[in-house]
């Protein structure tokens, strides 16, 4: 009998990891969960090499997807580093007890301006924090400008690659222009809804969606999407009770992104984080 090897080790929810790793596993096993169901699964196609199937490739970085307003920073309202132990998640820290944001508090019900700060950063003044014993002293650049570095430099890591792509636009593949075999499997329905209707679902209806997923009459079949789908389940389980409420977020945050610098705060902002 057939077994699926999952393309990521299993999810862990007392070790969840990133968020944003958790977030694209879940595209992931969707993307796989069609693909298993769909009429053409098992008719062989060559896939293009350039975007890997899925008819796009990556564009301009997009810093409106960066933030999720309806999580705290605690929580991870900075996606990027959402989960990890790294050197900007102390100097977020560090950050927002020093202009006052409320590392407890959802973003959403506080100062609409904190998210251009961390977006964009902070050069009112350097930022001092302390990572794994160690004291830094240090201006924020701001968590758009840390992933634009990340990609110019040529980043080899898998993580840092990931989150590259989640956080950037799409662009149609040159290679394919789009006509991947991939993609028909996309916009045909599972129980009356397409792939790219369901990674915009919220969290909540899509963990709804996923239980009542029915079984394939084919034994085989059922085990295969069965695990698939139990992967997903105990993700978005975790992400609806950490309070997320969307996988995909649409970009409201629009700035250029100037490398080798750090971005300016508006006055008006630096004005409300001092006075706060």
């Amino acid at each position: 009998m057939e077994t699926t090897k999952l393309p990521r080790a299993r999810f862990n929810a007392k070790r969840p990891g990133s968020l944003v790793g958790n977030i694209t596993a879940v595209l992931e096993y969707l993307s796989l969960l069609y693909a298993k169901t769909a009429p053409d699964a098992d008719s062989p196609h060559e896939t293009c090499t350039t975007c890997k199937g899925t008819g796009t490739i990556a564009g301009d970085i997009d810093p409106g997807s960066m933030i999720a307003p309806e999580l705290s920073l605690q929580r991870g309202s900075v996606l990027l580093w959402a989960g990890t132990d790294c050197k900007p998640v102390a100097k977020i820290k560090a950050l927002a007890a020093m202009i006052g944001i409320d590392f407890e508090r959802p973003l959403d019900e506080q100062d609409k301006r904190f998210a251009d700060i961390l977006l964009y950063g902070y050069d009112a003044e350097p930022v001092s924090y302390v990572h794994k014993g160690k004291s830094f002293k240090s201006h924020y650049r701001g968590c758009a400008f840390d992933l634009q570095f990340m990609r110019d430099a040529g980043t080899a890591s898998k993580g840092n690659l990931r989150a590259i792509a989640f956080f950037s636009t799409k662009a149609q593949c040159p290679a394919c222009n789009g006509n991947e075999p991939k993609l028909e499997r996309q916009a045909a329905a599972l129980m009356g809804r397409s792939l790219q209707e369901l990674w915009r679902l919220p969290v909540a209806e899509l963990l709804r969606f996923v239980r009542q997923l029915p079984a394939s009459p084919d034994d085989n079949a059922r085990m295969i999407t069965s695990e698939i789908a139990a992967e997903i389940e105990s993700i978005l389980t975790y992400l609806q009770k950490i309070g997320l409420k969307t996988l995909l977020r649409e970009s409201q945050h629009v700035r250029p992104i100037h490398l080798g610098q750090i971005v300016p705060a508006s006055p008006d902002v630096v004005a409300a984080a001092r006075g706060m």
